[in-house]
């Protein structure tokens, strides 16, 4: 288990916003590129704005740990609703849930797997963010998510469910005086206990993965439509130690169209 400074918790306990940004799925170890696209559409779901909703459909191509083409494989397939109230004007919390259709790679020809090819998964989750009135100002997400895992016959996957715990401070800076590009700059810690149907017991809750992105994203004069183009190094830690894999994403974003 990898030992995460502590002074670095304690910074983070202190500071995400969750804005409507589309970011990749991490997609494991068995590849070295990934390309990410998503469309969304964040929707004010009251008069007063306190109640939103984002609704988006992903798709992922994934490479092979032998090149970088991303368009080698397609990796998963993902919906997902969130909910989010804005309880104070730099508070909120948000609650989910997700589908996601994951095609399984072995590192070596012929990569697709020859059992159970890919997954189901059915994830819910829960978020409290804090922003500041500066967005340079890191801001603070905990997302504490619960996974349940199936093979392509809806039966208990070896890995059948997951608890995982998520810490993400972020940054948003104005590129332009008309606000309308902006970066995003990001870092989150995961952390997560299995439970392994082998064994049929769960393992200890450890540190998995660091996730840092960086976003450039263009809105419309009218602010109704938000491009988005991003990159993502999801370094793993893995039983022979660290591994990088590299995203780079694409997104649309449609706001309050109804």
């Amino acid at each position: 288990m990898m030992k995460l400074p502590i002074i670095s918790l304690l910074f983070l306990l202190f500071f995400d916003h969750s804005f409507a940004q589309l970011t990749p799925p991490g997609l494991g170890s068995n590849s070295k590129m990934n390309g990410w696209f998503a469309i969304g559409l964040d929707q004010k779901l009251d008069s007063v704005g306190k109640f939103s909703s984002i609704t988006y459909f992903g798709l992922a191509g994934e490479s092979t740990v032998d090149n970088t083409n991303v368009f080698e494989h397609l990796g998963i397939f993902v919906i997902n609703e969130e909910v989010k109230f804005k309880f104070k004007p730099t508070w909120s919390v948000s609650l989910a849930a997700s589908y996601r259709h994951q095609n399984e790679f072995n590192k070596i020809p012929p990569y697709l797997a020859t059992e159970d090819r890919f997954k189901h998964e059915f994830r819910i989750y829960s978020r409290i963010t804090k922003t500041w009135k500066k967005k340079w100002i890191p801001s603070i997400a905990f997302r504490q998510e619960y996974r349940k895992f199936y093979n392509p016959q809806f039966r208990a996957w070896k890995v059948s469910s997951a608890f995982r715990s998520r810490l993400k401070f972020q940054s948003e800076f104005d590129l332009i005086p008309s606000k309308r590009l902006t970066a995003l700059i990001g870092c989150e810690f995961l952390f997560s206990t299995e439970f392994q149907e082998d064994t049929q017991s769960w393992r200890h809750f450890e540190y998995g993965e660091t996730r840092f992105s960086a976003l450039v994203s263009y809105h419309s004069k009218n602010k109704k439509i938000t491009y988005s183009l991003g990159y993502m190094n999801d370094l793993l830690h893995v039983s022979a130690g660290e591994k990088s894999v590299h995203y780079i994403s694409t997104s649309i974003i449609f706001k309050n169209l109804f």
